[in-house]
C-alpha cells in the first residue's frame, strides 16, 4: 500500500473501533478484530512514531486478549452458597453494615455482616470446596457420599456446641509458627494448600499478598442465614434438600498461614494456608459437598463482568432446566441491584450481565416480554455440562489439602 492507502485505512480503521460500545470486549467480534489488528501490524513501517497508532494497536490487542480467554480448568461449585447468599457489594465510600433480608423459603429474618460478598468471594468457596474433596478423596473425589449431618436435628445440636467455643477460635492469630502446627492439624476439616494451587484452579495470576488478602477478607465475613442441606431420606436411597434457619451468626471457615518464601527485602513470594471449616456454615458447606450437592464450573467465568457470574450462580447453576423464566422484580430483589431508574436498570442488566453469559457459551439466548406480573425473561440455556471431570492439575498432583 502507498503511504495515502495506509493512512486512509489506519483512519477508517480507527473510526470502526471507535464506533464499538463500551466495553468493547462485550461488543466486538473477534475475528474482525484479529483481521483488524493483522492489517495494522503490516503499516508499521509507515505509522510506528505515531502516537494515535501505538494507542490504538495496543487498545485492539488487549480486546482481543479478553475475546480469547478461555478456561484452564474445571472447578465444582456448592450450591447452597450459591443460592442462599446474595451478593453484597461496597458502593462508594458507604459505611459497613449488616445488609438483611427475608427468607423466602422460611420467613425468617437473615444478615450478613462484618464485610462484603462479591464475585471473587463466591470463587474463594468454589475453590477451597474443591481442594477439600480432593483431600478427602486422596487426590480424586470420593467415590461414596458421606454425610455429616442425619436431621435437622443433629444441625441444631452442633451450632450449639461449636457457639459455646465460638469466643475461643475467633481470635485465632493469623501467623503460624512451626510449633502452632499440632494444634492447627486437630482443627476438623482442614485443608492445606499453597499460593500456585490456588492460582492453577481460579486460572488468575495474583500475587501471594492478594491471594492472602482475598482468602481473609472472606474468612472474615458472617452469616445468619437459611440455608439448604442435602439430606438422605429415611429409606436411604434418595436424597432431600431441606433448608436449616442458622441461629447464630457463622463465618464460612477459619483461617491460618506460613510466610514460606520470604525476599531479602521482606516481600513474601509464597504462603501455605491452613483453612479450617468448623464453623457452622462451613461444616454445612462440607457436608452438601460430601453429598455431592455441587455443579462444575469453568474457572473462565471468574473472567466474566461480576454481575455476570453472580447472576449464573444465582439463577441459573443449580438446574438443568433447557429454558427458565424471571421477573425483573425477582432478579433486582435478589442480585441487590440498587438502580431506582428501570431504563438504566435494563440497560446494565443485558449490558453487562446477560450478553456476557451469551457470549460465553452459558445461556443460548434471552428475550425481554412484559408479562402480567411486569417485565420478565426468558432465558435459555444449553445442555448441562459433562459432570465427569478431571479431578487435579497434573502438576498439583498429591499436594493438596492433605493438611500435613
Amino acid at each position: 500500500m502507498t503511504k495515502n492507502e495506509v493512512k486512509e485505512t489506519f483512519y477508517r480503521i480507527r473510526g470502526e473501533y471507535n464506533q464499538i460500545p463500551y466495553p468493547k470486549y462485550l461488543h466486538a467480534d473477534l475475528d474482525d478484530l484479529q483481521h483488524k489488528y493483522e492489517l495494522l501490524q503490516e503499516m508499521e513501517d509507515v505509522l510506528k512514531d505515531d502516537f494515535t497508532y501505538a494507542k490504538l494497536i495496543n487498545s485492539i490487542c488487549q480486546t482481543i486478549h479478553r475475546l480469547s480467554r478461555k478456561g484452564t480448568w474445571n472447578n465444582l461449585s456448592e450450591r447452597g452458597m450459591n443460592k442462599a447468599i446474595p451478593p453484597v457489594l461496597k458502593r462508594g465510600n458507604q459505611e459497613m453494615v449488616p445488609y438483611e433480608w427475608k427468607s423466602r423459603k422460611s420467613g425468617q429474618m437473615c444478615s450478613i455482616t462484618n464485610g462484603y460478598w462479591n464475585a471473587r468471594n463466591y470463587m474463594v468457596m468454589d475453590v477451597v470446596g474443591y481442594f477439600f474433596l480432593l483431600k478427602e478423596g486422596g487426590d480424586r473425589l470420593p467415590e461414596v457420599s458421606n454425610p455429616i449431618f442425619a436431621n435437622i436435628d443433629s444441625i441444631r445440636k452442633r451450632e450449639q456446641e461449636l457457639n459455646v467455643n465460638r469466643d475461643n477460635n475467633s481470635d485465632e492469630p493469623l501467623v503460624i509458627n512451626e510449633e502452632d502446627l499440632s494444634v492447627i492439624k486437630s482443627r476438623k476439616y482442614l485443608i492445606k494448600f499453597e499460593d500456585h494451587h490456588f492460582r492453577s484452579f481460579t486460572g488468575l495470576n495474583m500475587c501471594s499478598n492478594d491471594i492472602l488478602d482475598l482468602l481473609l477478607r472472606t474468612s472474615r465475613v458472617e452469616f445468619k442465614v437459611t440455608f439448604p442441606i442435602r439430606m438422605i431420606k429415611e429409606n436411604g436411597r434418595k436424597m432431600v434438600e431441606k433448608w436449616y434457619s442458622m441461629n447464630v451468626f457463622s463465618r464460612p471457615y477459619e483461617l491460618g498461614y506460613i510466610n514460606k518464601d520470604v525476599r531479602k527485602d521482606g516481600v513474601v513470594q509464597n504462603r501455605i494456608y491452613y483453612i479450617a471449616f468448623d464453623t457452622i456454615l462451613g461444616e454445612m458447606f462440607v457436608h452438601n459437598l460430601l453429598t455431592r450437592n455441587y455443579d462444575w464450573v469453568s474457572n473462565s467465568l471468574y473472567n466474566l463482568p461480576q454481575s455476570a457470574q453472580i447472576f449464573y450462580r444465582h439463577f441459573l447453576l443449580h438446574h438443568d432446566y433447557p429454558q427458565t423464566d424471571l421477573n425483573l422484580t425477582t432478579i433486582k430483589e435478589q442480585m441487590n441491584f440498587q438502580d431506582k431508574n428501570i431504563t438504566n436498570l435494563i440497560s446494565n442488566l443485558e449490558i453487562n450481565t446477560l450478553t456476557p453469559l451469551m457470549r460465553n457459551g452459558l445461556i443460548l439466548s434471552y428475550e425481554r416480554k412484559d408479562g402480567l406480573n411486569g417485565i420478565k425473561y426468558v432465558i435459555t440455556l444449553p445442555k448441562k455440562m459433562d459432570q465427569k471431570k478431571p479431578e487435579l492439575l497434573t502438576e498439583t498432583k498429591g499436594d493438596v489439602g492433605s493438611g500435613k
